[in-house]
């Protein structure tokens, strides 16, 4: 895995880069109060299949930490900008709850950028997600209510309490920076978006959502497959708030099958341009 600080927006990121440059891109966009580490699960089995990058976003893990606003509109510009420096060619934004919503607005902002999305268990379909943070959360996080909050919203029958994990980021929050980008960050995903801007979403989506997700409960999951004209919904049986870390196997599977089927319709598609091109005959 190689780790490596990228320069963007005149910020010094944190990223990781994995799997062939051949391989068709991913970039995979971390929650609220969360970082690379959050796909700890996922990232070796997807770079088999993929070129994986991760990132720290502003404010998170290793990344810098500015005195910024850190909307929903921060972060999208941020992800443009993001991906022109990794790349010329559009990329397959791969979010994860506040990330998944950093994609949508992401789309929004430079959709030529985007060659497909994959949404799991999204925020900014509805409030609910902040509102539960915030009523567990009361005036600061200790490891009581963050204990509560992961057994009633976010751990689904799959998975198990990580108390490392809880421990992490009590100690992220002694971080002025991250706290910061946090309390932020929260305000932001407690203004959804509307319907309409949802569907002007026109690129291929993947929707993953966990059938025991509390935290965004999968009737916000239905609710985008709807609003998203030809967007596919896979619920994990079992998995919380956070499907790639309950059950990796399932979820690496899923978008294993929506890339490759999605690049395969593209090399059909060109062959039949081609075809056309050369006076009508379809490729057999």
């Amino acid at each position: 895995m190689e780790r490596k600080f990228l320069e963007v927006e005149r910020l010094r990121i944190h990223a990781v880069d994995l799997g062939g440059s051949d391989k068709p891109r991913l970039l995979l966009v971390h929650g609220l109060g969360g970082s690379i580490e959050s796909w700890r699960e996922v990232l070796e089995d997807l770079s088999r299949l993929f070129h994986v990058t991760a990132v720290d976003l502003p404010g998170y893990g290793q990344s810098d930490k500015p005195d910024a606003s850190y909307t929903m509109e921060f972060f999208a510009d941020f992800t443009c900008s993001l991906i022109d420096r990794l790349t010329a060619e559009p990329i397959v934004l791969v979010g994860h709850s506040m990330g998944g919503m950093i994609a949508m607005k992401t789309y929004l902002r430079c959709s030529e950028r985007i060659r497909a999305l994959v949404l799991i268990d999204a925020a900014g379909v509805s409030g609910t997600a902040a509102e539960k943070i915030r009523r567990y959360m009361a005036d600061g996080w200790n490891m009581e209510r963050l204990r509560r909050i992961y057994l009633d919203c976010i751990i689904g029958r799959l998975g198990e309490l990580d108390e490392a994990r809880l421990k992490e980021i009590l100690s992220m929050m002694e971080d002025p920076g991250f706290r910061r980008a946090y309390l932020r960050s929260l305000d932001a995903i407690s203004k959804p978006l509307s319907d309409e801007e949802i569907k002007r979403i026109r690129v291929p989506t993947l929707i993953i959502w966990g059938s025991d997700d509390k935290l965004t409960p999968l009737e916000d999951g239905i609710r985008l497959n709807e609003l998203i004209e030809g967007s596919r919904l896979v619920v994990v049986d079992g998995a919380g708030h956070s499907p790639h870390a309950e059950d990796p196997r399932k979820v690496v599977e899923e978008i294993e099958k929506f890339v490759s089927s999605y690049f395969l319709r593209r090399h059909v598609q060109r062959g039949i341009d081609c075809g056309e091109r050369r006076g009508g005959r379809e490729l057999s």
